[in-house]
């Protein structure tokens, strides 16, 4: 199928984000998938038989895609050992395609630094000396708690600082309830979630590092960075008969095409150009 086929316009003239079925082997990840989730999403797939919302992935520069948003939906797709997954394709170049970082909240007492190597770990004197010692690579990742701030040393190296992560995330994960927060404030954060018992703090990280952790088999754990992804496709609710079978990609997209422009010959895609809030996830 030719690019040129593939370019749908709305009424108003809005593009439609490109879509694509692609090679489930060329589709990596740049972080863990949550394992209950994926349950929860392997058992929905089987029973609807439809794949609601396309991960968000980018070309890589040696071949295949990264999934920037939707690392459970790949690995339950891969688990229904389906040959070809669904993308919306973004340019990653692209400014308005924003990489941030979440921190997690966590509201149950727990030793986390003693699960840390204890030479690795540093008290420091604020939090703001903690957010600047993680944009200047000097602390790999670190936690606030009502007590004090701790930063992590781990090495500057992309795979050393992945490790010191994913030990801190290893200290609480699946033991509590995690919560996603975009600030380690904890006034603030007490001020909207009540008790809070400690917040683990990421480090930004950058769009290289991102498409360099697809070709590196240690991953970050889910739930810390955060794509935000203009003119998101949501509610595709694709078939799954179109990623079966032995057909050539260029067929099943082509079923993905004319699947699209029936919907829109028949008024059923519509362009929000404001944000917009939805209350029933």
């Amino acid at each position: 199928m030719s690019e040129a086929r593939a370019v749908l316009r709305l009424p108003s003239g809005q593009l439609l984000p490109p879509l694509r079925v692609v090679d489930a082997e060329a589709v990596r990840l740049h972080e863990d998938a949550d394992p209950r989730r994926v349950e929860a999403l392997v058992e929905r797939l089987r029973q609807e038989d439809v794949l609601r919302n396309p991960p968000v992935a980018a070309p890589l520069p040696r071949g295949g895609y990264v999934v920037l948003d939707g690392a459970n939906r790949t690995v339950a797709l891969r688990r229904l050992g389906l040959p070809a997954h669904v993308l919306q394709v973004v340019d990653y170049a692209d400014a308005a395609v924003r990489l941030e970082v979440w921190h997690h909240l966590l509201q149950e007492d727990g030793d986390v630094l003693a699960a840390l190597p204890s030479a690795r770990v540093e008290r420091l004197d604020s939090v703001e000396v903690l957010l600047d010692a993680l944009a200047t690579r000097r602390a790999a990742c670190g936690l606030v708690t009502p007590d004090g701030v701790w930063g992590v040393r781990d090495g500057r190296e992309l795979q050393a600082r992945v490790r010191a992560v994913r030990a801190l995330v290893s200290a609480y994960a699946g033991r509590q309830a995690i919560y996603r927060v975009p600030t380690p404030d904890l006034p603030q954060l007490a001020a909207e979630y009540g008790r809070v018992a400690a917040v683990a703090v990421f480090p930004p990280f950058a769009k290289e590092e991102i498409l360099r952790l697809a070709e590196l088999p240690e991953k970050l754990p889910t739930g810390i960075t955060r794509h935000v992804i203009p003119n998101r496709v949501l509610r595709l609710n694709l078939p799954l008969d179109i990623l079966r079978g032995a057909n050539s990609l260029e067929a099943k997209n082509a079923a993905l095409h004319e699947l699209l422009h029936a919907r829109l010959l028949a008024h059923r895609v519509r362009y929000y150009a404001e944000p917009t809030l939805l209350l029933d996830e």
